[in-house]
């Protein structure tokens, strides 16, 4: 049975304010518009997740949250991990390896560049520098998530708000 990764890069945010902490950045009004306009496609498609993996900084925490919203799905689905808050591609390839079996469909919200870099990676596309709220659907035929290696996903879509109407 196939597996789907789907890497979300978190919404639009704020700029960071001098003595402000990076991970308490905010999204915008706009980042949330986009988020559930994204959230509303994934529900259309029908789409669904066994988990979602989380970066634990307030913009992608938001992000997350939001998706859940537009797609009506348990916010309870959501797991903070601090791993994936600056996290390097090596960092999400370890990451991705522990993930439990029994989830066939995870969604992985994080930041650029790594989600960018981690997305052309597993699927050898040209991505380029995905925007805020962009979204990289992968599928590995593979049995357990530790097969997944570099080339080895089939890039099964790739949408931003900007492809999306709003």
């Amino acid at each position: 049975m196939p597996r789907y990764l789907y890497l979300l890069r978190h919404a639009d945010s704020s700029e960071k304010l001098p003595g402000e902490p990076d991970k308490e950045r905010e999204l915008t009004s706009r980042g949330m518009r986009e988020t559930i306009l994204v959230g509303a496609y994934l529900y259309k498609e029908n789409t669904s997740f066994d988990i979602v993996l989380c970066s634990v900084a307030e913009r992608a925490k938001a992000t997350a949250n939001l998706m859940a919203d537009a797609m009506k799905f348990e916010i309870e689905k959501i797991v903070l991990e601090d791993a994936l808050y600056e996290a390097s591609t090596r960092t999400f390839f370890e990451f991705i390896s522990q993930i439990n079996d029994d989830y066939q469909n995870v969604l992985c919200v994080a930041h650029n560049p790594a989600i960018s870099y981690l997305a052309e990676s597993l699927t050898k596309a040209e991505i380029g520098d995905m925007p805020p709220c962009g979204l990289a659907i992968i599928k590995f035929n593979v049995n357990s998530w530790k097969e997944v290696s570099q080339g080895i996903g089939e890039l099964q879509n790739y949408v931003h708000p900007g492809m999306l109407s709003a």
